[in-house]
């Protein structure tokens, strides 16, 4: 490939997820070299340029969010103004602030959402196209999974106490993104893939003998059911969070310069 068809990438995030994304593009991946990531307080494990989220994009042809969702915004104004593609792992934020989506609108850029820690986003693409009637998802995770949750605060939810399966939400992807936003951008994927933020309903679970992180969804249409379940071992790294979800973000990216991509 000519050095010029090469595309630079910049990495927003460098923890759990922006590293991970960070090792496999040092590794090499065709068609993209890595150029600058924003971070404060990056890990030594890297030798890579730290620049602010405006040279980030203005630098960079793709930039990889991998931010905590209040952050997002900041990112997206500075990649929007610049028209690069953005590979958005915080989905949750699409939802949390309908200003992302204004300013995208304004913009040639282009968003690119992972699968993150699901399965089975490509049939509900297509039953989509046929007429999609009910889509819900069910989270589970070990009770841990969700401290500092501002829902788990709001409600006085003592975690340490549970001792058995328990539900501790019940609403809709709109809700759970505010209430849970380092912990449903499955759901917010699935509602963005399917009928919406406040149609899609969401269950979320807290186990204490869980020792993963699964995800159930059930999507329902006059012509198909889908139905996948997804056990995900949590990242040692962030136990919010899966090893799946990184490597989504890598499969994408992948993807880019692939001659055969299957969707």
């Amino acid at each position: 490939m000519d050095a010029s068809e090469i595309k630079k990438v910049g990495i927003a995030g460098l923890g759990a997820l922006g590293s991970a994304v960070t090792r496999a593009l040092l590794a090499g991946i065709d068609g993209l070299r890595l150029e600058c990531a924003s971070e404060l307080n990056p890990p030594d494990e890297f030798d890579i340029e730290i620049v602010d989220f405006e040279t980030l994009a203005a630098r960079c042809d793709i930039i990889v969010e991998c931010l905590p969702p209040a952050i997002v915004p900041k990112l997206a104004e500075a990649v929007f103004a610049e028209g690069k593609t953005l590979v958005l792992i915080s989905s949750c934020a699409f939802l949390m602030f309908p200003e992302i989506q204004k300013m995208h609108d304004l913009s040639t850029s282009r968003v690119l959402v992972p699968s993150g820690a699901l399965a089975g986003l490509d049939g509900v693409k297509g039953l989509k196209e046929l007429g999609i009637e009910k889509s819900v998802i069910a989270s589970t995770k070990p009770p841990r999974g969700f401290e500092g949750a501002p829902y788990v605060d709001k409600m006085g939810i003592n975690l340490a106490q549970i001792e058995s399966k328990t539900r501790i939400f019940e609403g809709s992807a709109l809700e759970a993104a505010k209430g849970f936003p380092a912990n449903v951008n499955v759901a917010a994927t699935l509602s963005l893939a399917g009928i919406g933020a406040e149609q899609t309903r969401v269950e979320i679970w807290a186990d204490p003998q869980a020792k993963g992180n699964s995800h159930e969804i059930t999507v329902t249409g006059e012509f198909s059911t889908l139905h996948a379940r997804i056990e995900n071992r949590p990242d040692p790294a962030n136990p919010k969070s899966s090893m799946l979800a990184a490597q989504s973000i890598v499969a994408v990216l992948r993807d880019m310069n692939n001659a055969l991509v299957v969707l």
